[in-house]
């Protein structure tokens, strides 16, 4: 019998049960105990998706209010994190429905985070079904999210979910020149 194997039987037969082992869960987002941390990733979130960002007070004091207002509408907004260790979080999705003329009613992932080390072991996955659970039970017809084209993971995990590109955005640089006065 192992040391770990023994002291369990011990513990089992002192207090009647084995020792308790925390699953990861998603639940919703609470405002007074997962906006920090939400807030602490904003950087490394924008930083992957789009290149040349950097972030200042006025970017994540807009951020701290969207988050804050978007808590207060829960049918328009389902904000989810992963709770990975007990009361700290590991990650978060946040979904927004939308009712339009020209789609009708439809779901767009406004957010969706992981901190590194979480990354590749399937949370990503639970965290988007959370999400496409959140638009079903709100009648949404489709769900829409962007992603830069760089950001091969997650490309690849919405590719696994079924989703696939509808539209190109596309961009040029223009080239400065300098202009002369006359």
């Amino acid at each position: 019998m192992t040391r770990d194997s023994l002291f369990h039987k011990i513990f089992k037969n002192v207090f009647g049960r084995s020792e308790e082992v925390f699953e990861p869960r998603i639940r919703e987002f609470n405002v007074k105990t997962d906006l920090e941390p939400i807030l602490s990733w904003q950087e490394d979130l924008f930083t992957t998706n789009f290149a040349g960002f950097q972030m200042n007070p006025y970017f994540l004091k807009e951020q701290r209010r969207r988050l804050s207002e978007a808590a207060l509408r829960p049918f328009e907004h389902g904000i989810f994190v992963l709770e990975h260790i007990p009361g700290k979080i590991g990650g978060f999705i946040w979904c927004k429905i939308y009712d339009t003329n020209e789609y009708g009613i439809f779901g767009s992932v406004e957010q969706i985070y992981l901190i590194p080390e979480l990354r590749g072991k399937g949370f990503g996955k639970k965290l988007m079904e959370k999400g496409e659970e959140y638009f079903a039970e709100r009648g949404a017809q489709s769900i829409k999210l962007l992603v830069t084209i760089s950001n091969s993971a997650a490309v690849s995990l919405y590719q696994s979910l079924g989703y696939k590109a509808t539209r190109w955005e596309m961009q040029k640089d223009v080239k400065r020149t300098q202009m002369n006065g006359g």
